[in-house]
């Protein structure tokens, strides 16, 4: 399943890039996320609980950073599972500074496998379009809440 869009932050390009990069923003801002804790360098532990039709799960694996270019470009490796199956997937994230502030572009690729992937691609890819959507919202809430997000 590929997934892929834009998102327009009120903020310049760094101050986007480390809020992207910023464990306590992201649990905060995601919808279903119960941890989201550091164990390397450019490595995470995640732990999120997600309701697709009629199957509720709670999913635990690894989200891996690489190809940081900082304030530009980062690329995601992510695993998890749970009861009701598993998540593999992997995605770019890039950013470029606009009359707004930062356009990010996202693009990735996933599969599911499972109970998970009975419900259908549709309805998968419905729920995960909604939690980025709402997970990108929550962390521009958290921008206009910050005082170093303002532009000079």
């Amino acid at each position: 399943m590929r997934i892929e869009g834009e998102y327009t932050f009120r903020a310049p390009c760094e101050v986007v890039f480390d809020l992207l990069q910023n464990p306590d923003a992201l649990s905060k801002a995601m919808p279903g996320a119960t941890q989201l804790v550091k164990i390397g360098e450019d490595s995470y532990e995640a732990q999120m609980t997600v309701k697709i039709g009629s199957i509720n799960g709670t999913y635990a694996g690894t989200i891996a950073v690489q190809e940081s270019q900082r304030p530009e470009h980062f690329r995601l490796l992510v695993e998890g599972k749970g009861a009701a199956g598993f998540l593999k997937g992997e995605g770019t994230v890039d950013l470029e500074p606009s009359a707004e502030g930062t356009l990010i572009h996202y693009a990735g690729e996933t599969q599911v496998g499972g109970r998970i992937a009975q419900v259908g691609q549709r309805l998968v890819e419905a729920v995960a379009r909604k939690v980025i959507n709402q997970g990108l919202q929550s962390l521009e809430n958290q921008l206009a809440a910050s005082p170093e997000s303002e532009q000079e």
